[in-house]
């Protein structure tokens, strides 16, 4: 009789490990259109991600155009740039502007005596440092601005006095300039800010005491003066401590970097009509991405056969729909003179995507009897194309919307696509097991049979040979 079979096939012939691999793939069809399943349900959350994504971007756009401080747009020119330049705000509005520098603000500098190398020996003592405001004759100390530096044996050297001040972490810095002479090493104080407001006063340490009321031979000197900017914009005299002047005129911002005085020049505040016109464009491109997304993963092809991801998923052209009754909507009520984008040049095409008469645009824009902003913006109780279309977006991919609603019961049909499989493996396991034991047994049986045939083979020869030999 046959040993034991320790490897499935090797007593009876058999292919069982091929045979056992076929059969598992018949049973497991079921799991494998499950895991196909999956892959068409991810496609979906995919393309589904996409148009969320290419919706926010709508979204965003619309965002820049429903206030009507997405249309306050402004650009300046000025007539000599090397005396300043100048940016404008929402808040600014168009005017001409006549504008003379006569000085810059200046930041005070205080040096103080030099010394052999940065880590000379200074005297000890406890150093005040005042800042206030200095009219050219009276120093006016500023308490809440004033510092104590207590430099014992432990720090009395130039880098040590330095190191103090700037760990205050006060409106005034300290660095060491090497000016190249037999004691080169010199101590040099600053305000933070420039201007007369910002004025630094030093007393009770040996070698570093500054009055600006009455500067001290042997102590430090002044090498810069502060001092204020003074403008004088459309004849009026403006003074400030800072070359960047924001208040001077309302929502526009001066960056002086030079002096004209005696020869005025001119700054022109003015509408930025292309930036204006790109913020439309922008969201005419921004609708016309998402249309033609969804029109895509919704599309199906007649000649082809072949549908798009979400093909079968009618709230996503809804979407498409919504949105196209909005941008194509009448306002009812006239903005302006317009009530539809058709008015300022912006019309569908057939395939439902937004095309823009840049001449037609232009002419909107310049056009001060019409509001282009009220358009999009809405007044007077008129709520504007680009607010409903915010809102409208708002809706669909907040909490409980279209997106989040679909891209939940994709979830959910996914999980519960993997909680068959989970159950089906667990079953597969066992049919495994089960042909095995069935093979093995068969195996066993044939291999016995396989042995007994063998010994019979072997008797009916021995009693073959018997006969021809009596």
């Amino acid at each position: 009789m046959a040993g034991t079979i320790t490897s499935a096939g090797l007593g009876s012939g058999l292919a069982v490990e091929s045979i056992i691999s076929q059969l598992m793939q018949l049973e497991r069809q079921p799991i494998t259109q499950l895991q196909s399943r999956i892959s068409t349900v991810d496609a979906r959350l995919s393309s589904l991600g996409r148009v969320k994504s290419a919706m926010s971007a709508l979204q965003t756009a619309a965002n820049d155009i429903k206030s009507t401080a997405g249309f306050s747009v402004f650009k300046t020119a000025v007539g000599d740039s090397k005396v300043l330049t100048a940016s404008a705000g929402s808040s600014a509005t168009v005017a001409n502007h006549s504008v003379e520098v006569k000085s810059l603000a200046a930041t005070q500098k205080l040096a103080a005596q030099g010394l052999a190398s940065s880590t000379s020996t200074i005297a000890t003592g406890t150093l005040t440092l005042e800042l206030g405001s200095f009219d050219g004759a009276t120093f006016t100390a500023d308490p809440a601005r004033t510092y104590s530096v207590v430099i014992g044996t432990g720090n009395n050297t130039l880098e040590g006095l330095r190191d103090a001040i700037n760990d205050l972490d006060a409106d005034v810095t300290a660095s060491i300039v090497n000016d190249g002479s037999a004691n080169p090493a010199r101590l040099v104080l600053s305000p933070k800010d420039s201007g007369t407001a910002n004025v630094i006063r030093t007393s009770g340490l040996n070698g570093f005491d500054f009055d600006p009321e009455a500067p001290l031979a042997g102590a430090m000197e002044q090498t810069v003066a502060a001092k204020d900017a003074v403008v004088v914009v459309d004849g009026i005299t403006v003074t400030k401590s800072s070359n960047v002047i924001t208040d001077a005129l309302e929502g526009v911002t001066l960056n002086l970097v030079g002096t004209n005085e005696g020869t005025p020049t001119t700054l022109d505040v003015s509408q930025d009509v292309d930036a204006i016109k790109g913020k439309i464009e922008a969201f005419v491109n921004a609708y016309n991405e998402l249309n033609t997304l969804i029109r895509s993963e919704t599309s199906f092809n007649v000649d082809t056969g072949k549908a798009g991801t979400l093909n079968a998923d009618s709230s996503v052209r809804s979407i498409r729909d919504q949105l196209r009754t909005i941008a194509s909507s009448d306002l009812g009520a006239a903005v302006g003179g317009l009530t539809r984008l058709s008015d300022i040049g912006i019309t569908f095409n057939v395939e439902g995507a937004l095309s823009i008469d840049s001449s037609a645009l232009d002419e909107a824009l310049a056009d001060p009897t019409t509001d282009v902003a009220g358009l999009f913006a809405g007044n007077a109780g008129v709520s504007g194309l680009a607010v409903q279309i915010s809102d409208r977006l708002g809706s669909l991919l907040g909490v409980g919307g279209t997106i989040e609603s679909r891209t939940d019961s994709y979830t959910q049909t996914k999980e519960g696509f993997g909680d068959r499989i989970e159950r089906l493996e667990l079953r597969m396991t066992a049919i495994e097991e089960r042909y095995r034991r069935q093979y093995a047994a068969l195996d066993t049986l044939v291999a016995s049979m396989n042995t007994t045939g063998n010994f019979l083979s072997q008797q009916l020869l021995s009693l073959q040979n018997l006969t021809s030999n009596g």
